[in-house]
């Protein structure tokens, strides 16, 4: 499961000064880490090698890259391209017979996006790129009802980041990314490091996941997000528990019995804050790690007890 970012390689297009361009690179490079932040399987594509790629006419990437100041931002950008699950931009056979065109100009990062449903980032060197959606044109080869060829021309809007306010306008969506296509708890299991940095899963937890019904995959995949979102903004040393973003409460001192489970250093503890998710009485228990900004998952499915 990734969060596809495809770069835009018509934003390098035109003459700019150095300095616009270094600004505009490190625009750049904050919209990635902020991706990141809430998506660590979060990954940049080009279709271009990058390295030799014109940041503008005459100044190549690979002098920006090797400039002092530069360098820690050339490996972030080299350890997101490292993450791409395929090296083209798009994968053999998914765009035959469909074409993107922008202002006249083939686009192949805007289809890219497009068809894959991720997010086009460009560098703001030009105002035309200053906008959380750019209007693309496709042009698909199809047939008429008498199966006669033609080619179908539509617009159409594509995802798209320049700044860091253009990546919040799509943040929603980045947390939610591949979430509504699960369809059995073994991927959830899989996914988890990607889906919930803020959350640890005692082993037995494996197990859970691979009995969950099939109606509670994506609930409870959601639920498992909103804790980890309440716990990435949770400073401990000023309050005892994050904000949540759901009902999360702690069980009765007669219930607490049944919230004890085996932590990862062999000790039994009491994991008993439990979120919700339905159709029925699905729970998620667990307990916090002030210490780590953490919580430990302990058990996701049936409530306990019953």
């Amino acid at each position: 499961m990734h969060v596809l970012l495809f770069f835009n390689e018509l934003s390098c297009a035109s003459p700019q000064p150095r300095e616009r361009v270094d600004e505009a690179m490190r625009r750049f490079v904050r919209v990635l880490r902020g991706i990141a932040a809430q998506r660590p399987d979060t990954a940049l594509v080009s279709d271009v090698v990058l390295k030799e790629l014109e940041l503008a006419p005459g100044y190549y990437l690979a002098e920006w890259a090797g400039q002092p100041a530069n360098v820690d931002l050339w490996r972030w950008i080299r350890r997101m391209q490292n993450r791409a699950p395929f090296s083209d931009v798009l994968p053999l056979g998914v765009a035959a017979g469909v074409d993107y065109f922008w202002n006249g100009r083939a686009a192949e990062a805007l289809r890219a996006a497009h068809l894959l449903d991720g997010i086009s980032v460009s560098l703001l060197v030009d105002p035309a790129w200053d906008a959380p959606w750019i209007q693309a044109e496709r042009r698909v080869l199809t047939e008429d009802p008498g199966g006669e060829p033609f080619l179908l021309e539509e617009p159409v809007e594509v995802r798209h980041a320049a700044t860091p306010d253009h990546a919040e306008a799509h943040m929603e969506w980045i947390k939610q990314v591949g979430i509504p296509h699960l369809r059995v708890g073994s991927e959830v299991w899989e996914a988890r490091g990607s889906l919930y940095p803020n959350l640890l899963f005692l082993p037995h937890t494996e197990q859970h996941f691979a009995e969950l019904r099939m109606d509670w995959v994506v609930p409870a995949a959601r639920e498992l997000q909103r804790i980890d979102h309440a716990i990435r903004n949770w400073d401990p040393r000023q309050t005892r528990e994050p904000m949540w973003r759901s009902r999360v409460t702690p069980e009765g001192e007669t219930r607490k019995r049944l919230c004890r489970f085996k932590d990862f250093d062999g000790t039994v503890r009491v994991f008993d804050l439990h979120g919700r998710f339905t159709p029925g009485e699905g729970r998620v228990y667990f307990r916090l790690v002030p210490g780590e900004g953490k919580a430990i998952i302990a058990h996701v499915g049936l409530k306990l007890g019953i």
